[in-house]
C-alpha cells in the first residue's frame, strides 16, 4: 500500500508543480523523471514500489482508453485538419517504431559485446590455470 501512496503522491505533486510553474510538460512525465532520479540515487527499487508497479502494469491497457477518447475528440473538433492530423499520427507511429527497433538493436549489441568479454575473460582464466 505504501508503494501506491508514494506513486500517486508523486503524481499529484508533479501535477501541482506543473500547474504552478506553467510548464508545457505533463505532470506524469515530470513525476516519472523524479522517480527515475530517486531510483538512480538509491541504486535500487524498493520492494513496495516494485510490487505496486507490477500490479499497475497489469492494468496498463485500461489507462490507454482515455487517450483514444481524447484523440477521437480532437478529430471531431478539428475537422478541417483531419487529413493533416492523420498524416502526422501515422508518421509519428512509424518514427516511434523505428526508434524502438533501433534502441533494441543497440541494447542487443551491447549485451552481446558484454557477453563476449565475459567469455574471453573466462577462457583466459582457464588457460592461465
Amino acid at each position: 500500500m505504501q508503494g501506491y501512496i508514494f506513486i500517486f503522491a508523486l503524481l499529484i505533486a508533479s501535477d501541482f508543480f506543473v500547474k504552478k510553474m506553467e510548464i508545457n510538460i505533463p505532470g506524469s512525465i515530470i513525476g516519472l523523471i523524479i522517480l527515475f532520479v530517486i531510483f538512480c540515487v538509491n541504486g535500487k527499487v524498493t520492494k513496495t514500489i516494485e510490487s505496486s508497479s507490477k500490479t499497475l502494469l497489469k492494468y496498463l491497457p485500461l489507462f490507454i482508453i482515455p487517450i483514444g477518447v481524447g484523440i477521437k475528440e480532437l478529430f471531431v473538433n478539428f475537422d478541417s485538419k483531419l487529413v493533416l492530423m492523420l498524416v502526422v499520427s501515422v508518421l509519428s507511429l512509424i518514427l516511434a517504431v523505428f526508434i524502438t527497433v533501433f534502441t533494441i538493436w543497440i541494447i542487443k549489441y551491447f549485451l552481446k559485446r558484454t557477453q563476449n568479454k565475459k567469455l574471453h575473460i573466462q577462457n583466459d582464466s582457464r588457460v592461465g590455470k
